[in-house]
């Protein structure tokens, strides 16, 4: 029988114990997309206009650093842990399928760079501004006791034995890389202030790739979702009072560390019609409904989303992308339909 750790063949495909990962990954596929397909002219413009606000042109470059290396970050991460401690050959096909998307993004990120002429430091910025590197560190933090546990994993002779710590330890990564990095601090900021800034005509090409890269990130978090809902199913002993406790304690640090990346994001001005209290204000709000997702109180309660915008943007069904430069069909790679 085929469970989500402990042991079994990964190498046998059939019959799934999970088709929902099989199917999820072939949603993906049909999702395919490039960064070439969307054209940066306008981006290139504005990032070279003298009248682009300053204080534009560094939230820009502020999201742009911090999510270069989000990607590459959470790429690395899924392939050095979940991919290895996850056993079902249909869980481990959908994370291939997750961590050659996160490369794309990656990718996405320098066409964007590389076209605008965007000094490279860029790509360390994370390592000198405090705000970036404490939730790349964070992040970090909460995957390295699992890279024993992988050691372990792989040691032909001393293959690891799950205690009730060590499930817990692989649950609490899953819920922070699925519904916090990915399902609160990437979503917020592929959604909020370049969007923001793409309604004032700027940015509008970075704006669009960001909104493929949110539509990719939707299904990683919908993936996300029915693991954990699978993992505390089968090892319900995790899913303490006490665990759940720090589970809420985990969504506060990580909306604390939001905020203080806000405040960096706009130091050197604030934007009009995006404040960094209704950011953090909507950030709550969206892990809210991550927490809901599987079972869990709000964390935030009565908070509201702050930006109906990004709701007739990116919430409701497309046919054509969102500045309607060109129709396309859905299924090609190119429209940003959403289901």
């Amino acid at each position: 029988m085929k469970t989500l750790i402990g042991q079994c063949d990964s190498f046998q495909l059939e019959p799934f114990a999970y088709p929902w990962a099989w199917d999820m990954a072939r949603e993906c596929e049909q999702n395919t997309w490039t960064p070439e397909e969307i054209p940066v002219a306008n981006d290139v413009a504005a990032y070279k206009n003298p009248g682009t606000p300053p204080e534009a042109r560094f939230l820009f470059e502020a999201v742009l650093a911090q999510l270069t290396t989000f990607d590459i970050q959470r790429g690395d991460d899924a392939a050095e842990t979940f991919l290895v401690l996850l056993q079902p050959a249909e869980i481990k096909h959908f994370l291939k399928r997750l961590i050659w998307e996160e490369a794309l993004h990656t990718r996405s990120y320098r066409y964007v760079i590389e076209n605008l002429g965007v000094p490279l430091e860029i790509y360390d910025r994370w390592q000198t501004v405090p705000s970036m590197r404490a939730r790349i560190e964070y992040a970090q933090e909460t995957s390295d006791p699992l890279l024993q546990i992988v050691r372990a994993q792989l040691h032909p002779t001393r293959p690891h034995k799950w205690d009730l710590a060590a499930k817990q330890m692989l649950l609490r990564a899953m819920i922070f890389w699925f519904l916090l990095f990915e399902g609160v601090w990437f979503w917020i900021n592929l959604l909020g202030p370049v969007q923001g800034l793409a309604r004032r005509g700027l940015f509008t090409g970075a704006a669009e790739q960001f909104q493929y890269i949110a539509r990719d990130e939707s299904m990683h978090v919908r993936f996300g979702v029915e693991l954990i809902r699978h993992f505390i199913g089968e090892n319900p002993k995790t899913w303490t009072p006490e665990f759940r406790r720090d589970i809420k304690k985990m969504f506060e640090h990580c909306i604390d560390l939001e905020g203080q990346y806000a405040e960096y994001c706009h130091s050197a001005g604030q934007m009009v019609g995006y404040s960094v209290l209704d950011h953090v204000e909507t950030s709550r709000f969206f892990a809210n409904m991550r927490a809901r997702s599987i079972g869990l109180d709000e964390p935030f309660p009565g908070v509201k989303h702050r930006f109906p915008w990004m709701s007739e943007m990116m919430e409701l069904k497309k046919e054509k992308n969102f500045f309607e430069s060109r129709n396309l069909e859905y299924r090609t790679g190119g429209s940003l339909k959403w289901d």
